[in-house]
C-alpha cells in the first residue's frame, strides 16, 4: 500500500474534525466507507460485540454493502466462526480468512459463499475489563481479489483503535449541545452500556455506590424501552430516554442523565409559565401565548413561586434552564 503513513494521517485528522459534530454511528459509518476506498475491501460487518471461549455475544451491529439478513445468517454459524476462533488465539492482532484455506468449517465455508467473500481480515480494539468492543470485519469479494499485506492489516487495526477513542470522545466533546452537567451514554436493548459508561461512573457513580460491570444498575435498564423523561426522585435524577439519534440501525439506545431540579417538579403547564415569564412577559401577555385567564397565570405564578422557594422574577430567570444557561 503506498503512502500508507500519509493516507493514516488524513484518515485521523478528518476524523477528529468530524468527532466536533458527529454522533458515533457517523463517525463510525464515515470511517468504514473511508477505509474501503483506502484498503480496497468491498464490503464490511461492523459494532461491539465480545468473544469468548463460550461463544460470540454482538451486542450491537451494522454494515456496509451487506443484504439485511447477513447478521441472522452468521447467527446459524457463529460457532464454527473461524475469525473469532483466531482472536481467542491471538487477541491483539488483526484476524484473517481466505475461502481458499486450508482449515475451513461447514458454517465458514456457507456463509463466505453465500455472500461471495474471499479474503476477510478483522480487527477488534479491546476494552480491558469492558464486555463490549468494537470490530470492524472487511471483506474482499471476487475470485480476484487479494491477500491482506501486513502493511494493510496495521493500517486496519490503527484505524480500528483511532476509531473507538473517537467515539468514545463523541459522547462527552465540550460544547455539544446538551444540558449543562447531563450525561449521555449509549446502550443495547440488554442494559450494556456501549459507550459514555466511565463518564456516567465519574459524574454520578455515587448515586450507585454498589454499581460495577456493564450492566446499568436495574433501574436504570428498566428505563431502556420506555421513551421519553423519566424523573426519579429517589436519585435524585432526571433521565431522557430516546432511540440514539443516527444509531438506530445498530440498536443503540441513548440515555441523557442529570440531577435532579426544583424545577424539574413544576407540572409541565407550570413550567410553560415560568418560561414565559422568565422571557419577560407579563401576566397579560403569558395569559394570551398560553391561551388562559389572567387571573389563572397570576395563580400559577404563585404556585411555581411557592414551589421553587423564590419571590419575585429574578430569582424565577436563574432558575429556568434555558434562561439560566443562555
Amino acid at each position: 500500500m503506498k503512502n500508507s503513513l500519509n493516507a493514516f494521517s488524513n484518515f485521523v485528522s478528518e476524523m477528529h474534525e468530524r468527532v466536533r459534530n458527529d454522533d458515533a454511528e457517523g463517525l463510525a459509518r464515515w470511517a468504514v466507507g473511508e477505509l474501503s476506498e483506502t484498503l480496497g475491501f468491498d464490503a464490511a460487518w461492523y459494532g461491539w460485540a465480545d468473544i469468548r471461549p463460550e461463544g460470540v455475544n454482538i451486542h450491537a451491529n451494522a454494515s456496509l454493502n451487506l443484504p439485511d439478513d447477513y447478521y441472522d445468517t452468521w447467527l446459524t454459524m457463529s460457532d464454527q466462526d473461524l475469525l473469532a476462533a483466531k482472536f481467542l488465539k491471538a487477541p491483539d492482532g488483526v484476524a484473517i480468512y481466505n475461502r481458499t484455506d486450508r482449515l475451513q468449517t461447514d458454517g465458514m465455508v456457507y456463509l463466505a459463499d453465500k455472500y461471495g467473500l474471499k479474503k476477510l481480515a478483522t480487527a477488534m480494539h479491546t476494552r480491558p475489563g469492558r464486555i463490549a468492543s468494537f470490530y470492524l470485519s472487511s471483506y474482499r469479494v471476487g475470485p480476484h481479489s487479494r491477500e491482506w499485506s501486513d502493511a494493510e492489516q496495521e493500517f486496519l487495526q490503527c484505524a480500528v483503535d483511532q476509531l473507538s477513542a473517537a467515539m468514545k470522545l463523541s459522547t462527552s466533546e465540550p460544547g455539544r449541545p446538551q444540558d449543562l452537567g447531563a450525561v449521555s451514554i449509549f446502550v443495547n436493548e440488554n442494559g450494556i452500556g456501549i459507550l459514555g459508561l466511565s463518564n456516567l461512573r465519574e459524574q454520578l457513580g455515587e448515586i450507585w455506590p454498589e454499581w460495577d460491570g456493564d450492566h446499568l444498575p436495574d433501574r436504570l435498564q428498566s428505563l431502556i424501552g420506555v421513551p421519553g423523561e423519566h424523573i426519579l426522585t429517589d436519585r435524585g435524577l432526571v433521565v431522557q430516554c430516546e432511540n440514539a439519534p443516527g444509531l438506530e440501525g445498530m440498536g443503540l439506545k441513548k440515555l441523557t442523565l442529570r440531577r435532579l431540579t426544583p424545577f424539574d417538579l413544576l407540572t409541565h403547564r407550570e413550567r410553560e409559565v415560568a418560561r414565559t415569564l422568565a422571557a419577560g412577559k407579563s401576566h397579560k401577555e403569558a395569559a394570551r401565548i398560553l391561551g388562559v385567564a389572567p387571573a389563572t397565570i397570576r395563580n400559577q405564578t404563585q404556585a411555581i413561586y411557592a414551589k421553587l422557594g423564590i419571590g419575585n422574577r429574578a430569582s424565577l430567570s436563574n432558575m429556568v434552564p434555558e434562561m439560566r444557561d443562555g
